[in-house]
């Protein structure tokens, strides 16, 4: 089995978004398909950071949106394009997503795929310009992490989550412990991390 990890900025309906909201999103691409002259793309996904109305106030406006609804940060997108050119109308079969696609603030996604002949992500990889390759490489594939995208989080998980994320508590070496986390947040320590052990929990879908 292949696998890579790559980065790159294109005119992205969602990197835009994030690039002008400073927002970041995880999403899932799936169902391409071609009706007419037009190319669509469904779009799955949850947007974080404070500014996530203005998020789905641009995306609304945007002519590229076919479809649209939203249940607080969630969202449910259908994205329609003249010409087949955003990275989800290349999506195939033969390709195996190992974690969701994720957009930073500056506009760049990093997709992280697998699939059983390195043909094929390559295939996949010279569609775009300017990628950023992490690795591109051959092992077995026994690492495929399929978060879910819209956990039921009450706003005290999310908003623990997002700040353990934000600040660097799961980076290695880890940038911020739970007290300044909880001292951010304006609760104690203990009542932090539960909220976080419990959004954990939901996003890993263990309960």
């Amino acid at each position: 089995m292949w696998k890579t990890k790559i980065m790159f900025k294109h005119d992205c309906l969602f990197g835009n978004t994030c690039e002008k909201t400073k927002t970041t999103c995880m999403s899932i691409p799936f169902n391409s398909f071609k009706e007419g002259k037009y190319y669509y793309v469904y779009h799955f996904g949850t947007v974080f950071g404070e500014n996530f109305n203005n998020f789905f106030k641009i995306i609304k406006k945007d002519e590229r949106l076919d479809y649209f609804e939203n249940n607080g940060k969630t969202f449910f997108i259908v994205e329609k394009r003249s010409k087949k050119e955003t990275p989800g109308a290349f999506n195939n079969p033969k390709l195996i997503p190992i974690k969701p696609v994720f957009m930073d603030e500056l506009g760049f996604e990093t997709w992280e795929l697998a699939a059983i002949k390195k043909e094929t992500l390559m295939e996949f990889i010279n569609h775009f310009k300017n990628v950023k390759i992490f690795y591109l490489q051959q092992s077995k594939l026994n690492d495929i992490y399929f978060p879910r995208l819209s956990p039921n989080l009450t706003q005290l998980q999310r908003n623990a989550l997002e700040l353990a994320k934000n600040y660097g508590f799961y980076d290695f070496p880890r940038k911020i412990n739970l007290d300044k986390l909880a001292i951010i947040m304006k609760v104690s320590k203990s009542t932090f991390r539960e909220h976080l052990k419990r959004a954990e929990k939901k996003i890993l879908g263990s309960s």
